[in-house]
């Protein structure tokens, strides 16, 4: 497996986080148009095994990695409540300090600034009802929604782990072109989601502190219990209500079984310190055995996560 460190240029404002497993249920479709549905099934076997052909982060601020799902008290830290607020802004740690400690990274923790601000804006859509030629009750009803839109020139990053055996990191670059193309999440055929490919270098490795043995979760995740110390996890609980893309969405039920996992940003601690922290952990959730859907027995859902090793201190 490698990991490759892909640089995205937002184009449009976004109706839907770029999370980790929803654009892994984006690529699923992408590699299905290109591939064509055989091609995506061998992908995907062994992927509820443990096997996953790729396991996508979240889309980030370039160079910044999200702070850890960590009390201050653990690290020692402790906060004066009147800056409680201030210091919950501090959210995000260059990456050029990933291998510091754990109990130094407060000391270079920032706030997003101007290039990599992002903007929550509210915008009323209308229904037109066809017979009447104007908007209504029920679901002609205007409503509000939200959309996210990311500062002019801010970059995005993504990190994939690939098994560029069995899918080639040209062919992911191609994938990913073709969702920006047509629009990532809700509301893309309004032109929301839409991104442009700038990069898709290898990144050969991270800084792997001397028996580290705890790691950060760069996408929601479902933890594999046997391999974790779960006295010494932390993390923030996170409900995914997933919901089917493309031709299923056209179905009668669109909707997918809810999953609990982990937020973003969740500290594992593995349970030994072999001195090389696995590149991803989790499970591939969904399939034949345990599906997650009635429209399509056989869908996935990325419980998987890249790690990033973490030198914590004892408890």
């Amino acid at each position: 497996m490698k990991t490759y460190k892909i640089t995205l240029r937002p184009e449009s404002a976004f109706g839907t986080p770029l999370a980790g497993d929803t654009l892994f249920g984006h690529l699923c479709w992408a590699l299905r148009w290109r591939l064509g549905e055989a091609g995506l099934t061998t992908l995907l076997e062994g992927y509820t095994s443990g096997l996953p052909f790729a396991v996508l982060s979240d889309a980030l601020p370039a160079g910044l990695l999200p702070r850890p799902s960590l009390p201050m008290a653990r690290l020692r830290h402790l906060v004066d409540p009147k800056d409680r607020k201030a210091h919950k802004r501090l959210a995000w740690l260059p990456v050029a300090h990933a291998a510091l400690p754990l109990a130094e990274w407060q000391q270079h923790a920032t706030e997003l600034d101007k290039a990599q601000s992002t903007q929550t804006e509210i915008r009323t859509q209308n229904t037109i009802h066809r017979l009447t030629g104007t908007t209504g009750t029920g679901p002609f009803a205007p409503r509000q929604v939200e959309r996210t839109a990311h500062a002019p020139d801010s970059l995005l990053t993504i990190y994939a782990v690939l098994n560029t055996a069995r899918l080639a990191a040209d062919t992911l670059a191609q994938a990913l072109t073709d969702i920006g193309t047509s629009g990532y999440g809700r509301d893309a055929s309004t032109g929301l989601g839409k991104f442009t490919l700038v990069g898709i270098p290898e990144l050969h490795a991270w800084p792997q502190p001397a028996q580290a043995r705890h790691a950060l979760t760069l996408a929601p995740c479902a933890p594999s219990p046997a391999l974790l110390d779960a006295d010494d996890c932390f993390y923030q609980p996170l409900t995914r209500f997933g919901r089917h893309g493309s031709l299923h969405a056209l179905g009668g039920q669109p909707f997918k079984r809810p999953l609990m996992m982990m937020r973003t940003g969740a500290v594992l601690a593995l349970r030994e310190a072999t001195g090389n922290t696995p590149k991803f952990h989790g499970r591939g959730l969904g399939g034949i055995t345990e599906p997650i859907s009635t429209a399509e027995p056989a869908t996935v859902h990325q419980g998987y996560a890249p790690l990033l090793p973490l030198t914590l201190p004892a408890a």
